[in-house]
């Protein structure tokens, strides 16, 4: 299917570059009408670093269903080659058409090639939601048997939200490296995380300790509550020891790699075909932008929390999975992602925890 969207592709660079050659030739007036050409593949690799990018404004949209599937994509595909290949016999009009003719068909290729380049993003985001979850639930069937019971449970008319509030957020798989420090003189609990990392860019660092110690902090009546990064670097040299270490912008198998990391505490690292984390174990950075916000909530899962959204399946045989998510329910920060906010309640849930295995301390 991948092999079919490069060939389309190929197809859409093609067009974008007759279509710009005739406008700059014969109507050259009209080329700030046309956008750029068709982004290139997403490239992703070890050592590759998403940039950061502010939080945009909260827009808290209605609960919504979502689903997708390799069938669906490649149904997406096919549709918008048979959209291109109507359009072809237009291009070869507007070659051969003078004036005012000329002018109208160049307009109205323009106007379908900005569809057909919107809908590749779409596509786009599709791929790489199919690499991400058909994979992670082949690898975690378990627990999406669970998550599917909550997701046709929330489909109901009169779904148990309480139920299902507590089967999405239970007790958080507390990493035990995770110490809870209590200052009762000024009302304050800070959630000390080591975190190892095998990021070479001290400066990048920063900026994923201050992002994400931003958001992480909440206050009710009696305290405020705030997460402390501790970054801990460990050099790639020394997690492969004598072993080829993978270089940068390689691709690489993300168990495999975070299997070298010290155990007593969570990892950052890159190389993912989307940014995603492990509950209680790592985040690996992917390419793309990601908001302070979104950040956030992957760093949620390191402190042991699941997704708030539900994220249910269909088996397809062969064909995979159709991945079926229902979200927007909850507006915590790890039911949405977006616009949701870190709450008492999630520090709560965690010193819980901390304090059944007796790892707090106090000052």
């Amino acid at each position: 299917m991948e092999q079919e969207f490069r060939a389309y592709r190929d197809r859409l660079d093609k067009f974008y570059a007759s279509l710009r050659t005739t406008i700059e030739r014969d109507i050259p007036a009209i080329l700030p009408e046309l956008e750029g050409a068709p982004p290139q593949p997403v490239v992703y690799g070890y050592q590759l670093l998403p940039h950061i990018v502010d939080n945009g404004p909260l827009d808290r949209k209605p609960v919504t269903t979502f689903s997708y599937s390799w069938p669906i994509t490649q149904g997406y595909i096919d549709g918008e080659g048979i959209k291109l290949g109507r359009i072809l016999p237009t291009m070869q009009q507007a070659s051969s058409a003078t004036g005012v003719a000329k002018t109208a068909l160049v307009l109205s290729l323009i106007s379908s090639y900005r569809e057909l380049l919107s809908n590749q993003r779409v596509i786009d985001q599709y791929v790489e939601y199919n690499r991400l979850w058909q994979r992670a639930i082949a690898d975690e069937r378990p627990r999406y048997d669970e998550m599917t019971k909550l997701y046709k449970l929330m489909q109901e008319a009169d779904p148990n939200t309480a139920l299902a509030i507590r089967r999405m957020l239970g007790q958080p798989l507390v990493p035990s490296g995770i110490q809870a420090i209590a200052d009762e003189e000024k009302h304050r609990v800070v959630l000390r995380v080591p975190v190892y990392t095998d990021i070479e860019n001290d400066s990048y660092l920063t900026l994923v300790k201050l992002s994400v110690e931003r958001v992480w902090q909440a206050a009710d009546a009696d305290t405020f509550y705030s997460v402390e990064i501790d970054f801990r670097k460990v050099t790639t040299a020394a997690l492969y020891e004598k072993d080829p270490a993978p270089k940068r912008g390689e691709h690489i198998d993300m168990k495999v790699h975070t299997a070298r990391f010290p155990s007593d505490g969570v990892i950052l690292t890159t190389g993912a075909e989307m940014t995603n984390a492990i509950v209680k174990r790592y985040l690996a950075l992917g390419p793309g932008d990601i908001s302070e916000r979104l950040l956030a909530h992957e760093f949620g899962h390191l402190l042991g929390f699941p997704d708030g959204y539900i994220r249910g399946y269909k088996d397809l045989g062969e064909k995979g999975f159709e991945i079926l998510e229902l979200t927007s329910f909850f507006d915590d920060i790890m039911s949405a992602p977006r616009d949701g906010s870190v709450q008492p309640a999630h520090f709560k849930l965690i010193l819980e925890t901390i304090k059944q295995r007796g790892t707090s301390t106090e000052k």
